[in-house]
């Protein structure tokens, strides 16, 4: 590295810890890309592309003065590095991406936050906004996540049984399942082998429900099915939303990302698949009956199927913690995305291209929807609505055909076939995603482009109005912040003593300089 460039490792600590520490970056240039940084990191530990998240990282930094930046993202590091010119040396900050649970409700925030800092908000209030964003309780209780996580099992059953017994079952035992790998992660345990025991945990539920099923003592309960039980609690381990998301950055050009997050999903599968063959030949080693059949279940009635894909759509997006609007979008567009699966399916064209399509359609829905209310995570709703279609049950079924069981011999050519299915409708819910996403980027930004109601074209007459890449004079110093210039004139810095960050306030300066008919933040 040349002496002349100046890299910083930022500590997960906010911005105004560092302020009061004196560890701050001083120059204007540091204070921007800091904050545009830590937004980066938000986005991308909770789940969402490199594309998406390096435009929304851009948009800060056009709107700060900093359109020179230039910004990089490899899956766990986020690179920025500006040049100011004037012969002044470059400056270059990185930051790790820490792991962490997804918070959809934070990535709403976080996507408010930057609308309002391209509408002309200072960055001493971003970055104290910024702070009480990434600091803010969930919007329910953590168990009411988990119990979310867990109740997919349940709704996962609605495709194959509405018997009420069967679906407190499954939501009993996807619960523990979701709490067991939850408590591993907190242990720091690799997540292959926090897979693997948890495909372990499904493997004895499905041993104890056959325990229960050939007790006479116990025929009151009726027969339950060790087979359906176990397919709920594998949902609880597929990667799908990891899978859409490496493929998505594979399409948009960040193959470093791309590569990784795919290798993580391999890596998952593998723990998984790992865990469940170990899982079925211990217990067939000591004599345990795990009585599953590699026969796949009937499936429910329309109305029953159309229940489970929302419902599971819906539950997913609880367990990332999404808000009321972002469940409810993801609502909408599972029901849209699920009608054209189906009517696909039922033309004859098979489960694969209904799977492409179903997703498609959604990704497109979404963009458009997103591009009306920018606040909305659209990864988080896309990949909501893709926990319906994986292919959870044809996963299970051909590992159980490739190694047998205590009902069924092993067929490796079956189980191969089985699998190979598995892994074509992965492929195709993906692509289908990317595919809608990619297509209604530039169909929304038409769309954006249509007649506006004559109150706003009204406003818009009145003045201009300050854009997202707005000029900034560079003012060297301490205690400066940077603040969007109006069209026409220059920026200037704003002091950052009498800033109290209040949510909704506006800045008296920032006030005085708007032009006519321009609108506030």
């Amino acid at each position: 590295m040349k002496p002349d460039t100046q890299t910083i490792e930022i500590p997960h600590a906010s911005i105004q810890e560092l302020r009061q520490r004196g560890e701050l970056p001083t120059t204007k240039e540091a204070l921007a890309i800091e904050l545009t940084m830590r937004v980066g990191e938000l986005l991308v530990s909770a789940g969402a592309g490199a594309q998406d998240t390096v435009v929304m990282m851009r948009r800060i930094c056009q709107t700060y003065g900093l359109s020179r930046a230039q910004i990089d993202i490899t899956h766990t590091v986020i690179l920025v590095s500006y040049y100011p010119g004037d012969g002044l040396p470059p400056f270059t900050s990185m930051r790790s991406v820490a792991a962490s649970e997804p918070n959809l409700s934070k990535v709403y925030a976080v996507n408010d936050l930057v609308n309002q800092i391209c509408s002309g908000m200072s960055v001493s209030r971003a970055s104290k906004r910024f702070d009480r964003i990434r600091k803010a309780a969930p919007p329910y209780p953590g168990w009411l996540a988990g119990l979310a996580g867990g109740g997919i099992s349940m709704s996962v059953q609605l495709f194959y049984t509405t018997s009420p017994k069967i679906l407190i079952l499954a939501l009993i035992t996807g619960y523990l399942v979701n709490r067991f790998v939850y408590l591993l992660s907190r242990t720091g345990l690799p997540v292959l082998f926090r897979q693997m025991f948890g495909a372990w945990l499904i493997v004895a539920i499905a041993a104890g429900v056959t325990w229960l099923n050939a007790h006479p003592s116990l025929a009151f309960l009726g027969y339950i099915s060790p087979t359906t039980l176990a397919v709920g609690c594998i949902f609880q381990l597929v990667a799908g939303a990891r899978f859409v998301a490496g493929i998505q950055d594979a399409i948009d050009g960040f193959y470093v990302t791309a590569s990784a997050r795919i290798l993580q999903v391999v890596m998952l599968t593998a723990g998984l698949v790992t865990g469940l063959v170990t899982g079925l030949d211990l217990a067939r080693t000591l004599g345990i009956d795990v009585l599953i059949s590699s026969d796949a279940p009937v499936v429910q009635g329309v109305t029953a199927q159309f229940v489970a894909a929302v419902a599971t759509a819906v539950l997913w997006a609880v367990s990332c913690l999404g808000n009321l609007r972002t469940v409810a979008v993801t609502a909408v567009v599972a029901l849209v995305g699920w009608t054209v699966r189906w009517s696909v399916v039922e033309a004859g064209a098979g489960l694969v291209v209904g799977s492409f399509a179903g997703p498609m359609v959604a990704g497109l829905v979404t963009v458009f929807i997103v591009r009306r209310w920018s606040q909305l995570p659209s990864f988080g709703i896309i990949n909501g609505v893709g926990m319906p279609f994986v292919p959870g049950l044809t996963l299970y079924l051909g590992l159980i055909q490739w190694v047998g069981s205590n009902t069924a011999n092993p067929d490796p050519s079956k189980g191969g076939t089985t699998l190979g299915m598995a892994a074509a409708i992965a492929l195709a819910i993906s692509a289908g995603a990317s595919l809608g996403a990619f297509l209604g980027r530039p169909a929304s930004e038409r769309l954006m482009q249509l007649p506006v109601p004559w109150i706003a074209r009204s406003r818009r007459s009145a003045g201009p109005v300050t854009p997202a890449g707005g000029k900034l004079k560079h003012v060297s110093g301490r205690g400066t912040l940077l603040q969007p210039a109006a069209v026409g004139g220059e920026g200037e810095a704003v002091p950052d003593d009498n800033d109290s960050g209040a949510p909704g306030q506006t800045d008296p300066d920032t006030a005085a300089r708007r032009l006519p008919g321009q609108q506030g933040t």
